[in-house]
């Protein structure tokens, strides 16, 4: 997998500007996709976490979910709108 990432690394470098687009859309595209699909695995009640501001790790509740977005309530820290694929699954709910 290393190998890959450097060729696809190197063929940017190189790129012009037709293929650069082309990257970011598919790129785009991509990051939808998974942060779509996270979203769905996800149900209100379920216990989840992400690296929140500083790096510093934050756990909360599914409080809404949105099409790529998870509104997450946790406590002290508060409310956060927070990208599906950067969820973490904690504990599910019954």
């Amino acid at each position: 997998m290393q190998n890959y990432c450097k060729d696809v690394i190197k063929f940017i470098h190189g790129a012009g500007t037709e293929d650069l687009e082309l990257i970011v859309q598919a790129i785009k595209y991509r990051r939808n996709q998974m942060h779509t699909s996270m979203t769905q695995a996800l149900k209100i009640g379920d216990v989840v976490s992400f690296k929140g501001r500083y790096g510093r790790q934050v756990t909360g509740t599914v409080q809404k979910i949105k099409i790529k977005y998870v509104h997450v309530d946790c406590g002290q820290d508060g409310k956060w709108n927070v990208p599906g694929n950067h969820l973490t699954l904690v504990k599910e709910t019954a």
